[in-house]
């Protein structure tokens, strides 16, 4: 059980990438990628694909959050990726709209307006999570808007 639980911390901070300097831009880099597979789904698949992994990301969070010492790690990067691929569902993939797309889900995920503070409240690895897939959520409907 001990090494399940150190797995579900190596992907919850995906690998050393937690470790880096100013780990949520790190964590939204690396789900560029994955948003780009996604992308050639077609969108309710990839917002089919988006649920089942943010649910699987919960129960990862939830196991990997005893290593921490903070209620809210910033090592734990899965949310961001979340976050990220929430905001870029459906967006066309040109590279003024992903870039337009990465830097608002950074300003949401860093300042958290619209309530997505509240929604950071909740315990545990809902809080880590859903104001990440909020933050999403904001950042996509402005970059669906302009693009």
């Amino acid at each position: 059980m001990e090494k399940i639980n150190k797995i579900m911390k190596s992907i919850a901070t995906l690998g050393n990438i937690g470790y880096l300097p100013a780990p949520g831009t790190m964590g939204t880099l690396a789900a560029l990628p994955i948003a780009f597979v996604l992308h050639f789904l077609c969108v309710p698949y990839q917002i089919g694909s988006i649920i089942i992994a943010s649910c699987m990301s919960y129960l990862i969070i939830k196991k990997a959050l005893p290593f921490f010492a903070s209620s809210d790690p910033s090592q734990i990067i899965l949310d961001e990726v979340m976050g990220c691929c929430v905001t870029l569902c459906g967006i066309q993939c040109s590279w003024q709209a992903w870039i337009a797309g990465f830097i608002i889900f950074r300003i949401f995920d860093i300042f958290k307006p619209f309530g997505i503070k509240q929604v950071e409240k909740l315990p545990g690895a809902w809080g880590i999570l859903l104001d990440d897939v909020v933050a999403g959520l904001c950042a996509h409907m402005i970059v669906r808007y302009f693009f």
